[in-house]
Order: C-alpha cells, then sequence, then structure tokens
C-alpha cells in the first residue's frame, strides 16, 4: 500500500513538473495567410511590376544591340545574354528581399499573437510541416487579419 502511494506521489510531481513543458500548438497555413493577406499582394504586384520592368529593360537592350552592324551581331547576343543574366539576378535578389520582408512580418505578427492569445498556445507551426492536426488547431484565420493591419514599403531598401 505504502508503494503504490509511494509511485502516485511520484507521478504526481513528475506530472507537475512537467507540465510546463507542454505546449499548446497551433497551424498556420503561410502559403494561404500570405497568398491572401494585403502584405502578400502588394508584395505580389510589387515583383510582378518589377519583372515587366525589367523585361522591358532587356527588350530595350535587344533592340538597341540589333541595331549594331551584322559582323557584331554574336557580340550582340553575347551583350543581351549577358544582361539577361544580370537582370535575371536583379529581380532575384529583388525577390527575395520582398519574400523575407514579408515572412519577417508575418513572424512579428504570430510572435504577437502568441502574446495575446486567450487559448493558451505557445508555439505556432507551418501547417505544411505538421504530419497531421485537428481542424481547430488552425488559427490561419486569426493571423490573416492580423497580418492585413500591417503595410509593408517594398520600395524601401
Amino acid at each position: 500500500m505504502r508503494l503504490i502511494k509511494a509511485v502516485t506521489a511520484l507521478l504526481l510531481v513528475v506530472c507537475a513538473l512537467a507540465a510546463p513543458a507542454f505546449a499548446e500548438v497551433a497551424v498556420v497555413d503561410v502559403a494561404r495567410v500570405i497568398d491572401a493577406s494585403a502584405p502578400g499582394k502588394a508584395g505580389q504586384k510589387y515583383v510582378d511590376n518589377l519583372k515587366a520592368s525589367l523585361e522591358a529593360e532587356l527588350e530595350r537592350f535587344v533592340k538597341k544591340t540589333a541595331k549594331d552592324k551584322d559582323a557584331q551581331a554574336k557580340a550582340a547576343q553575347a551583350k543581351a545574354a549577358n544582361k539577361q543574366a544580370e537582370l535575371n539576378a536583379q529581380f532575384a535578389a529583388e525577390y527575395d528581399r520582398v519574400t523575407a520582408r514579408v515572412m519577417d512580418e508575418l513572424r512579428k505578427v504570430v510572435a504577437q499573437w502568441i502574446k495575446t492569445n486567450k487559448k493558451g498556445i505557445t508555439v505556432v507551426v507551418p501547417a505544411h510541416t505538421a504530419l497531421g492536426y485537428a481542424p481547430a488547431a488552425d488559427v490561419s484565420g486569426e493571423i490573416l487579419k492580423k497580418l492585413n493591419a500591417v503595410a509593408i514599403d517594398f520600395t524601401a531598401k
């Protein structure tokens, strides 16, 4: 009988000590939230406009170099290919910068939401990394509302 009481007491102590280690977890569908959010749409519009601008710049460059003499046609093609690579690198760098800005804001929004949520949630993970979860664990809608309140100036570097 004493052994049962001792084991029970020990289990209660272990459970009490371990309780804070258990975290309430929620998930967010990151792609859906970003695609539907005002900052995500603004970022997409910014990179779409950038892409169109860079494509127009390349077209102007190609037309300008096409006026070169035929003997220089191969050199002009090489210049155009170099310009294409330069503009592609510029686009990739800017796309990465815009994506990082949106993700930074998403992380800030999630961190603030964790501090203020009434559900006791202490961890938020991307839904695509979870092996499974109950629909009630998805807080994407709440995070989307908070992210929509954020404005990002993508032209500022």
